[in-house]
């Protein structure tokens, strides 16, 4: 692994996101980009004649931003608790926003905090991290709460019965001391697989992947959201893996998405992994 990208609002938040990255980096040797989109004011004049007045003072309020975003970055960077790692901050002034820069990147994989969304804002909006993995090239890699040393060894999977996932998949680091060896399928009262024939695709999975041994668990739960969810609790996991398919449009607006649904809702790290 070559890059990883932390997108950063500037908020102390960051440190989150960052510490995490830091931790795979120094066992990777990766590079770690800090990035921040810069946001804009909108010059607004109260009448015509004031447009030039207006123009001029947005001019002085997006230089007085953009040092003031540059600071800040250095700053985050420059973190003692950091020393060791390469950390290049990145200031993006194009105005094209957060997930158009970030999932533009060429990074190997995209670190970010998020503090998820729910009811009617989820229905309509979503957070910046759903749209991130819904438009992303690599995995992410979703970290609600602080960690103290990220090196997860409870490792849940989240399976679905999908040909497709049965190609190599290159995860962008250790799954842990055993590899990735932990599987779960969430039945719903609207699912018609038997727990038999799941095994069996998970068996055959395994093999695609050369995984010798695993785990497997069936759970039964309203949702499969909160089917893994439930169960990463359950088990004390320290990480959620999912794959995505990354439907956009009207086809995520009917279907939506299980890992944008966990990652909103579980306070557990979740790596999204791109079918």
């Amino acid at each position: 692994m070559n890059t990883i990208v932390v997108p950063s609002d500037l908020s102390t938040e960051t440190d989150v996101a960052l510490s995490v990255a830091v931790d795979i980096a120094r066992t990777s040797g990766a590079t770690i980009q800090l990035i921040h989109s810069v946001v804009y004011p909108l010059p607004v004049p109260a009448y015509a004649e004031a447009a030039t007045i207006a123009v001029n003072r947005t001019l002085e309020e997006c230089q007085a931003i953009e040092q003031a975003a540059r600071t800040t970055l250095e700053r985050l960077a420059a973190n003692e608790k950091y020393k060791g790692v390469t950390i290049v901050p990145v200031l993006l002034t194009n105005g094209e926003g957060l997930v158009h820069n970030i999932t533009e990147q060429s990074a190997d994989l995209i670190v970010m905090t998020s503090e998820g969304a729910t009811g009617l804002e989820e229905w309509l909006i979503g957070s910046n991290a759903e749209a991130i993995v819904r438009y992303a090239k690599c995995p992410v890699l979703i970290v609600k709460e602080p960690i103290a040393h990220f090196q997860p060894e409870t490792i849940v999977c989240g399976i679905d019965i999908d040909d497709r996932l049965k190609v190599a998949q290159h995860y962008p680091f250790q799954m842990g001391k055993q590899g990735l060896h932990q599987f779960l399928y969430v039945t719903t009262p609207l699912d018609n697989h038997v727990p038999e024939g799941v095994h069996d695709w998970v068996s055959e999975f395994a093999r695609s992947q050369n995984i010798a041994g695993f785990d497997f668990a069936v759970r039964q739960a309203r949702n499969i959201p909160d089917g893994i969810i439930n169960y990463a609790d359950e088990v004390n996991a320290d990480l959620i893996v999912l794959f995505t398919h990354g439907y956009k449009g009207l086809r995520h607006l009917l279907s939506g998405s299980v890992a944008e649904d966990v990652l909103n809702h579980s306070k557990k790290p979740v790596l999204v992994m791109r079918v």
